[in-house]
């Protein structure tokens, strides 16, 4: 046979939060692979159903992920640290669709057991005493642990500590010094920050858009100041600030499909020279204050009211 018509095929390692299938080895015979099809084909070796493949990704990271990959992204055959994860925040969706896919419940407990043990979600005493009811050291049922889990405040939500401003952020009283430390908290309805022992919080529809910065390390959301009608910029350094991109149009996502409203648009984004989306314009924003945003502003100081 001529060597030359040999088809070379290499294998691109995933690594799991499910020990019972921690490594998967999926077989690529090109240089790169789109990462929506290196989800078909992991979904395929896990034996997940079709229906569930789209809430599951490709990340760099298992517990501090710092990029997801989209659809259309490229994977090369060299890439390392690949994970395959839920990517889903919708605790709706998982019930109705991933409860009823045998081995995409069994990854879901896996992810949630892997964020109790690693202090991502924190039970309490009941909570904790319900989790070691439907486990033990050789096995867990996995849909009363997801379903305790999904009672547990930050489930679904993403926390990323390792956050710095990387410019000073001046905002009426609001003054924060570059190199301030931020834990950010990403959910539904918007942001949590946690600076110098106080919780702040900024609605999505107060972002008029958000940027990436090409070294991916830096994230800068353009804020709406209700007091004032001005726009501050937020500027936030992490090697997360990738992933937290992916994090957030995923949470943008979730609203506008509860608000009935439109999708992105090609006119909503910016891109670079190699054709990477670097700034979206959101099109959930408004200047308007809502009432959602007054009752989770009541036990936090909304970035958007400040005087």
């Amino acid at each position: 046979m001529d060597s030359n018509n040999i088809e070379m095929k290499t294998s691109l390692v995933l690594t799991t939060f499910d020990e019972t299938n921690q490594l998967i080895k999926v077989p690529i015979d090109e240089e790169a692979i789109f990462a929506e099809d290196l989800v078909r084909k992991a979904g395929k070796l896990l034996g997940l159903k079709d229906a569930s493949l789209k809430y599951f990704g490709i990340l760099e990271g298992l517990h501090t992920p710092v990029r997801k990959f989209s659809c259309v992204d490229k994977v090369p055959a060299s890439a390392k640290g690949l994970t395959f994860q839920k990517w889903c925040f919708d605790i709706n969706q998982e019930k109705k669709f991933l409860f009823k896919d045998p081995a995409a419940l069994q990854l879901l407990c896996a992810q949630a057991k892997a964020a109790v043990e690693h202090g991502r979600l924190t039970p309490t005493t009941e909570q904790l005493q319900k989790l070691e009811e439907h486990s033990d050291p050789s096995f867990t049922v996995p849909l009363p642990y997801v379903t305790e889990c999904h009672s547990m405040h930050g489930y679904s939500s993403v926390t990323i500590k390792d956050c710095v401003l990387f410019k000073d952020f001046t905002l009426k009283s609001l003054q924060f010094p570059e190199g301030t430390g931020i834990v950010l908290s990403a959910a539904k309805r918007g942001l949590q920050l946690q600076i110098n022992g106080e919780d702040y919080f900024l609605s999505w529809r107060k972002v008029r858009r958000w940027t990436r910065a090409e070294e991916n390390v830096l994230m800068t959301m353009v804020i709406y100041s209700i007091p004032s009608d001005t726009y501050v910029d937020l500027c936030i350094k992490s090697h997360q600030a990738h992933y937290l991109v992916a994090v957030v149009m995923e949470m943008i996502k979730i609203m506008q499909a509860e608000l009935k409203g439109p999708v992105f648009q090609t006119s909503d984004l910016k891109r670079n020279k190699r054709g990477e989306i670097i700034e979206w314009n959101n099109i959930t924003f408004s200047t308007t204050r809502f009432n959602a945003e007054r009752e989770i502003a009541e036990n936090l100081v909304d970035i958007s009211t400040v005087t």
